[in-house]
């Protein structure tokens, strides 16, 4: 069983109510399931609605940041654990080495970035720790589009795609975790 997991997604909140609903969601099904959640440090966003949901619901949660994103994101204090780095690329190897897997909802540029390092990680093997998106109405549609086109153009290995565990609900990525 999974025992920590971070997660990727948006500093803001996006245009939709059910980002905000599955991030909360989320939030809560990892603490009840006692499993640790690993995150992005802030209090805004997606990001912040993630790591108050899980809070409570009495989970533990490790927040880091680097130092310079500290006004921008508004790192969150009340979290069990906060890890300050130095640099971004600081921030994602401690997320790695701090989680057993990955949990992607929707987000921007930062999200996007978060999950290609780890998938690049798995695609080279520096790293086999499972990476779970939740495709949210379609949300992510685009990126595997994308991921098609590298591959048919032979700039990525037929079955690439497939390190990335590609969930429909909440329920999915849950069960899979325990697995």
């Amino acid at each position: 069983m999974t025992k920590s997991v971070c997660v990727f997604c948006g500093s803001r909140d996006g245009s939709k109510p059910e980002f905000q609903d599955i991030a909360d969601e989320l939030g809560r099904s990892l603490a009840k399931s006692g499993i640790n959640l690993v995150y992005g440090g802030g209090q805004v966003g997606l990001m912040g609605r993630l790591a108050r949901a899980a809070l409570a619901e009495g989970g533990h949660v490790t927040g880091i940041i680097p130092e310079f994103l500290n006004k921008r994101e508004i790192r969150f204090d009340e979290v069990s654990l906060v890890i300050e780095t130095k640099t971004l690329r600081d921030r994602i190897k401690q997320m790695e080495e701090h989680s057993d897997a990955f949990i992607v909802l929707p987000g921007g540029i930062g999200t996007l970035d978060e999950l290609m390092q780890m998938f690049t990680m798995n695609l080279l093997r520096q790293q086999n720790k499972p990476i779970y998106i939740i495709n949210l109405n379609g949300f992510w549609d685009p990126f595997f589009t994308m991921m098609d086109a590298f591959q048919d153009a032979g700039f990525i290995y037929p079955g690439s795609r497939d390190l990335l565990q590609v969930c429909a609900t909440l329920n999915d990525v849950m069960t899979a975790l325990k697995d």
